[in-house]
């Protein structure tokens, strides 16, 4: 399991930022456009399972990513979270006032 955060992090320029809290028991998480398959992102799952992702800024717009979860054991299945929008420095700006 994994839970999509957004972060309080400020980003000075329009790129979208995803802040992931993954299950630590995965091992790998890919981000990816859901309409082309495009990766925007794959990396290791830290042991803390916080995993702050820069997209471009389209992603902030549309709810147009797809975040999957892997487990290179093979105990766990795979998990995805279907239509993911990264959070933009003014959507950030507008939380805050």
């Amino acid at each position: 399991m994994f839970r999509v955060h957004f972060t309080g992090h400020k980003v000075s320029n329009p790129r979208g930022q995803l802040q992931l809290d993954c299950d630590t028991n995965a091992t790998r998480v890919l981000v990816q456009n859901r309409m082309t398959l495009e990766p925007i992102w794959l990396g290791a799952i830290p042991s803390n399972g916080q995993i702050t992702v820069i997209t471009p800024e389209q992603y902030g717009v549309e709810p147009d990513l797809m975040v999957t979860i892997f487990d290179d054991s093979g105990v766990f299945n795979a998990e995805t979270v279907d239509r993911v929008q990264a959070k933009l420095p003014s959507q950030e700006q507008e939380s805050t006032e």
